[in-house]
C-alpha cells in the first residue's frame, strides 16, 4: 500500500513526454526515417478491416513505413482473409514456420531481422494509434537521444461495453495514467505493455529482441531494457484497443500476463545480486519485486485470505481464529479496511483523471475484480507448472458484434 501510494504520489507531478500541435505540423517529411511496424495475427480474421484501417490512417510518409504482418501457417483464416485485402505496396505478409514455441515473441524475432526502420514500434491485431502517434516517438527519440524505448498510454474503444470492460478501463486508466508514470519518475524498470511500443531498433538488437518462451515478453523486454541501461519514458499518445468483454477471455488473457510475470520474475532473480547490480541498486531491486513478482504474490495472498475470511464467517473455525493472536489481527483489519479503501480510490481517480465521470462509480466493485484477478493468478501458477510456454489467446472483434454501447471520449492530458 505504501509503495503504491509513493508511486502515484510521485506521478502527480510527472509531465508525460507531449508536443503541440504545432510541433508536430512542423516536422519536415523529408527528415523523418524509415519505421517499421510489427503487426502479429494469429486468428485475426474478423479484425482484418479495422487493423488495415487504423494503419494506413496513420500520419506519416507511406514510402517510409515498413510495416511487416506475420501470419501463422497453420492459421488459414487470417490467412485467406488477408488475400481479400488489397494492401498497400509498403504491407509485408510474413507466413511463419509451424515450429514451437508458438507464441508472439517468436513470431516478433522471425520478424525482426527483415525490419528496415530506424524506429519499431508493435502493434496489436485490434489496436487504433493516433494518427499521429509516429511523428511523436520520433520527435521524442530525437528530442531526448538517451531514450531506448516508449510506452504509449492505452485506452479502450469498447470500454462502456459491459461491466468487465469497464473495470478494465478503470485499471487501465490507473496503470498508465498514475502507476507507470510514477515508476518512470523514480526511476524504476518498467514491465512495458505488448502493443504501442516504441523501440529504437539498434537497441532492440543490442539486447537480443525478445524472449520467444516468455508469454508476457513486453514485461520481460522492460525489465532487460532497464538492466542494459536504456531509459523508459511515457508518451503522451493514444492507442486504442479493445477490451476483453466475456469473463471467458478476460480470464485467459489476465492468466497469461499472470504466468508471463511469474516467468519474468524466476528469469531475471536467478542472480539475484548481479541483478541487484544491473538494475540500479537495492531501491530498484525492490521497486522490481513490488511491481513484478509482488503482483503475484499479492493476488495469490488476496484469494487465500478472502477464503480464510468467508470460512471463518461460515464456520466460526478457532482453527480460523488461532491464525490471528490480537496484534495480527488488528493489523490485519487494518490492511483489509485501507487497503480495499486505497486501491479502490485509486482506480477512482484514474478514471477521474481522464474525465471519464460515468465510469467513476463502477470503480467501487473493485474488489471483486481483484477476487477475479486472483484466480486467474492461482490458475496461472498452475499452467506455470504444467504448460509454462502455452499462449492462451485472445479473441478479438467481440466488439463489432455487439455495438449497443456508447463509445466513451477519453482527454489526452
Amino acid at each position: 500500500m505504501i509503495f503504491k501510494l509513493l508511486v502515484v504520489w510521485q506521478a502527480i507531478s510527472q509531465p508525460l513526454i507531449s508536443f503541440t500541435d504545432e510541433e508536430i505540423a512542423s516536422v519536415k517529411e523529408h527528415d523523418l526515417p524509415n519505421y517499421t511496424l510489427l503487426i502479429p495475427l494469429l486468428r485475426e480474421e474478423k479484425v482484418i478491416s479495422q487493423i488495415i484501417e487504423a494503419i494506413t490512417a496513420i500520419d506519416y510518409p507511406k514510402d517510409k513505413l515498413d510495416v511487416i504482418i506475420t501470419l501463422e501457417e497453420y492459421d488459414h483464416k487470417t490467412i485467406d482473409s488477408i488475400k481479400k485485402v488489397n494492401l498497400p505496396a509498403y504491407f509485408k505478409i510474413l507466413i511463419l514456420p509451424n515450429v514451437t514455441p508458438k507464441t508472439k515473441p517468436k513470431a516478433l524475432n522471425v520478424a525482426f531481422p527483415q525490419t528496415k526502420g530506424e524506429f519499431v514500434v508493435i502493434y496489436d491485431a485490434e489496436i487504433i494509434p493516433d494518427s499521429d502517434q509516429l511523428k511523436k516517438a520520433y520527435l521524442a527519440f530525437k528530442k531526448y537521444p538517451d531514450i531506448g524505448c516508449l510506452q504509449t498510454r492505452l485506452d479502450h474503444y469498447n470500454a462502456n461495453q459491459n461491466i468487465i470492460t469497464r473495470l478494465f478501463n478503470a485499471e487501465f486508466s490507473f496503470y498508465y495514467d498514475l502507476f507507470l508514470p510514477g515508476l518512470q519518475k523514480m526511476g524504476y524498470p518498467i514491465p512495458l505493455s505488448g502493443h504501442s511500443t516504441h523501440f529504437r531498433r539498434s537497441i532492440l538488437e543490442k539486447i537480443g529482441a525478445w524472449d520467444p518462451y516468455n508469454v508476457a515478453e513486453d514485461c520481460d523486454i522492460g525489465i532487460r531494457l532497464h538492466r542494459k541501461g536504456y531509459k523508459t519514458e511515457i508518451l503522451n499518445s493514444f492507442s486504442k484497443e479493445e477490451a476483453t468483454s466475456n469473463l471467458n477471455d478476460w480470464m485467459k488473457q489476465r492468466s497469461r500476463w499472470m504466468k508471463g510475470f511469474i516467468q519474468t520474475s524466476i528469469v531475471h532473480l536467478r542472480h539475484p545480486l548481479r541483478f541487484k547490480n544491473e538494475i540500479g541498486g537495492w531501491s530498484n531491486l525492490l521497486g522490481f519485486l513490488f511491481t513484478v513478482p509482488g503482483t503475484v504474490i499479492i493476488n495469490i495472498l488476496n484469494l487465500f485470505y478472502w477464503i480464510l475470511l468467508l470460512g471463518w464467517f461460515i464456520t466460526g473455525s478457532v482453527l480460523i481464529q488461532s491464525f490471528f493472536p490480537g496484534p495480527i489481527l488488528y493489523l490485519s483489519v487494518i490492511s483489509f479496511v485501507l487497503g480495499n479503501v486505497m486501491f479502490t480510490w485509486l482506480n477512482l481517480i484514474g478514471a477521474y483523471k481522464r474525465k471519464r465521470y460515468s465510469m467513476v462509480k463502477y470503480s467501487l466493485l473493485s474488489s471483486v475484480y481483484w477476487i477475479l484477478l486472483a484466480i486467474a493468478t492461482v490458475r496461472a501458477l498452475i499452467q506455470i507448472i504444467l504448460n509454462p510456454y502455452h499462449w492462451e489467446k485472445t479473441n478479438h472483434g467481440e466488439h463489432l458484434l455487439k455495438k449497443n454501447y456508447s463509445i466513451v471520449p477519453v482527454e489526452a492530458n
